[in-house]
């Protein structure tokens, strides 16, 4: 597996250094994407790891994705080549559509043409994987109907109080890895305020932090590592890089993921109305 971390807009005098940290901790994943605009200062960040050595190119794992901007099979290969031109790279590892919905309220976008400039992207081997993000079953099955190249990733939001246990199965079914991010939920401080009650002093967590000799947070990655899905936390404290992937000294049990599981209220983040959508792009600068 690969160890994941995800990086967004915020405090981007402190992104570099905090990509340089996740790779020497042992992070091999990054994902971001044209959105958050951060693109130039995390190929910083990858020109630094692998000019000194700690890394080369081939054993990091680059995730970016479309820009919100492109909703045509013709503007996927140009939004790529700057995306790589801002990440100093030739090619990135994934390459994902971040939505199907059309969030830039573009006069033409359909997910499916934009998918035909994915496949050809793919072919051209600038991108080596390509696959989706926040898309459901019929999303998905649309590309599947009509579409040669099968996603190999769907990223979606998942956490113990939005399990989206449906969509995880799913896309098991088929074989598309599932990538989670938000994984702490409400747990952490978030631009959207929620009557969800979620801590990580919840019991369950406590409990099962405290037999594995680990933090609650641990536990929460942990867990969505045994649901086998990738985690993607996010974060620029050293501490914090550091704990979230030391993980792999213990595994849940299948009567303590369920405990888990409990949690679930079914209660998104991150929703995609217009208004939810301004509250987040005006959050992270976007």
């Amino acid at each position: 597996m690969l160890f994941s971390i995800e990086f967004e807009t915020q405090e981007l005098y402190l992104l570099k250094t905090a990509v340089i940290q996740a790779i020497e901790s042992g992070f091999r994943q990054i994902d971001t994407a044209a959105a958050y605009k951060n693109e130039d200062q995390i190929g910083d960040a990858i020109l630094d790891v692998t000019s000194r050595g700690i890394v080369t190119r081939e054993e990091l794992w680059i995730t970016t994705k479309l820009n919100l901007d492109v909703g045509n099979r013709e503007g996927v290969l140009p939004a790529l080549q700057e995306s790589l031109k801002k990440l100093k790279l030739d090619y990135v590892d994934l390459y994902l559509v971040h939505s199907p919905e059309n969030l830039a309220l573009i006069p033409e976008y359909d997910y499916l043409s934009v998918w035909k400039g994915m496949e050809d992207v793919k072919k051209l081997n600038l991108t080596r994987s390509i696959g989706v993000s926040n898309f459901n079953s019929t999303d998905i099955n649309r590309i599947l109907a009509n579409s040669e190249i099968v996603p190999s990733v769907n990223e979606i939001e998942v956490n113990p109080t939005y399990t989206n246990s449906e969509i995880i199965a799913y896309c098991q079914s088929l074989n598309i890895t599932v990538l989670s991010y938000a994984p702490f939920g409400f747990m952490v401080p978030r631009p959207i305020e929620s009557n969800i009650t979620s801590t990580f002093e919840d019991p369950v967590l406590v409990r099962i932090a405290q037999k594995y000799g680990k933090t609650s947070s641990q536990v929460v990655l942990r867990y969505l590592i045994d649901l086998n899905t990738i985690p993607i936390p996010r974060s620029i404290n050293t501490q914090r890089i550091q704990s979230n992937i030391d993980l792999f000294d213990f595994r849940l049990t299948q009567e303590e993921i369920s405990s888990i599981n409990e949690l679930n209220r079914d209660v998104k983040v991150y929703n995609f109305d217009q208004e939810s959508l301004a509250i987040f792009f005006d959050y992270f600068g976007l």
